[in-house]
């Protein structure tokens, strides 16, 4: 059964005022900050025998201090139909909701005012409603990194368990300046795009939720403990890394390698992240790429390709070269690798080898 507050039209001799009562709540309404609430929480404050009505309402605070007008009431029948339904000196019965929204934890009241005449007489009556506003739950805590790669994927909610709209949640994602970098409606947050900027390399990234556009702080469930809606990150460039059969080391002279073998001419480069998961990956994006040798009529030329996760450097070895060598003649050989990468790192790296034949 819904709950209403009913108000009798009684005619007070002399007067025909209501006398001046004591502030008590006809209801207490338990709210979330900037969630809509209705006073009273149910049903609708009633109002019988009703010829001729004002009805207004005020937000007070703790103190009953006037904080706003409150200007949404939905009052059935509604003010300019109210002289049809009273039509021939007849009152008819009226009930009104308020409804508005607090951004700030505490306690509120909501006093309305009624000034109605009726088949009874005149009267004034001030009624009011307690609301009591806390911080949010949220849904499920937020478990974001404190570090992130360059190319990781990550998506979390910041849905609580008070602000039931899914179109009034918003965020923003903005780099360590400040500036934003996109934004999105709803409270699921997708950090694909700011993990895939190699602009965000090295920099602090920062989320903000909202809630009727507002931020808000929330509580996790258990305690009290407040939380902001605002969440922080750092994303890192991945390490580079190269797997060939040659060595890096000049002191290995006695590594031999047969430059007939096709993978003794190829280098295989990724980019690597440790994460809790395992590792993030990324294909390095090779330019300007560089290989000498020495002797230096050893390589006659080289060209990157890539081949998922890996970027590959394919050295082309100078037939000459090889053929002014003698089968089971070796030559040591250096080589230089060098080029850029999507990050701005510049790669630097000899490699050794005895090439035999």
């Amino acid at each position: 059964m819904k709950k209403i507050f009913f108000i009798a039209m009684v005619l007070f001799a002399c007067t025909g005022l209501l006398q001046a009562q004591k502030v008590t709540p006809k209801d207490t309404i338990r709210v979330a900050v900037l969630e809509n609430f209705n006073a009273p929480s149910a049903g609708a404050l009633v109002m019988a025998n009703v010829l001729k009505l004002d009805i207004s309402a005020e937000l007070l605070d703790a103190n009953l201090k006037k904080l706003r007008d409150i200007t949404k009431i939905t009052q059935r029948p509604k003010k300019e139909d109210m002289a049809k339904a009273a039509s021939g000196g007849r009152g008819t019965t009226v009930w009104a909701v308020f409804s508005d929204m607090v951004e700030e934890p505490g306690t509120y009241y909501v006093k309305a005012s009624v000034n109605m005449s009726g088949e009874l007489g005149s009267a004034k009556q001030d009624v009011y409603f307690m609301v009591i506003a806390s911080q949010p739950t949220i849904a499920a805590p937020v478990k974001l990194r404190d570090k992130y790669f360059f190319g990781e994927k990550e998506t979390f909610s910041f849905a609580t368990v008070n602000y039931p709209d899914p179109n009034a949640y918003s965020y923003q994602v903005a780099d360590g300046s400040g500036q934003i970098l996109y934004k999105g409606n709803g409270p699921v947050v997708r950090m694909d795009s700011a993990f895939n900027m190699v602009t965000n390399c090295g920099k602090k990234i920062t989320i903000k939720g909202f809630y009727q556009g507002k931020p808000f702080l929330y509580k996790e469930a258990g305690s009290e403990k407040s939380r902001a809606s605002s969440w922080e990150c750092n994303l890192q460039q991945p390490v580079i890394s190269e797997f060939c059969e040659w060595k890096k080391d000049k002191s290995d002279e006695n590594y031999l390698i047969s430059i007939e073998n096709d993978m003794a001419k190829q280098f295989f480069f990724i980019y690597t992240g440790d994460t809790p998961g395992g590792f993030s990956v990324t294909v390095p994006d090779i330019q300007g790429l560089r290989v000498a040798s020495e002797p230096e009529n050893f390589i006659a030329g080289a060209s990157v390709r890539k081949s998922r996760p890996f970027a590959i450097v394919d050295i082309k070895v100078n037939e000459e070269f090889m053929n002014q060598m003698k089968v089971g003649d070796s030559q040591n050989i250096k080589l230089h690798v060098s080029f850029r990468t999507q990050f701005g790192e510049t790669y630097n790296k000899d490699f050794y080898a005895v090439v035999i034949k």
